[in-house]
């Protein structure tokens, strides 16, 4: 009966910990978190990508809106600093969405990954989608 414990323990700790639990985080660069931009502009986005945040926000590209998007992946094996290459990273990359008008950020959100580079896509967009309210007037 003891080794059924065990190994019952066992495994669910193992299921358990493939998990990735990487926390998202998001703010208004200002701290003005009732900030409804009238519309949004998706740039230089993988056409992928770009429906999924229409999606989540609900609101279609336009090329003329002065607020526009930036969707970063990046991956850490691509970072040249010495100390991380040398000691390694606790995460593989993060996936980042942010919110600009001009050089001005207005909102951004983030999460780490691990190896599940799409479900830290999938956690950002779900924030996203609860943190940004878009107006339908300019």
């Amino acid at each position: 009966m003891q080794t059924f414990k065990l190994i019952g323990s066992f495994v669910i700790l193992f299921l358990g910990g493939c998990k990735e639990k990487f926390p998202v985080y998001s703010s208004f660069c200002d701290h003005n978190s009732s900030f409804r931009p009238p519309c949004l502009h998706y740039p230089l986005m993988e056409s992928q990508d770009k429906r999924n945040i229409e999606k989540s926000l609900g609101v279609l590209n336009n090329p003329t809106c002065p607020y526009h998007v930036n969707f970063i992946v990046y991956h850490v094996g691509s970072c040249n600093n010495p100390v991380v290459k040398s000691i390694g990273s606790d995460f593989d990359g993060y996936v980042r969405v942010e919110i600009l008008k001009g050089l001005d950020c207005i909102y951004k959100v983030q999460s780490d990954f691990k190896s599940d580079e799409e479900s830290a896509k999938q956690r950002v967009f779900e924030q996203l989608q609860k943190d940004i309210t878009v107006s339908n007037t300019p």
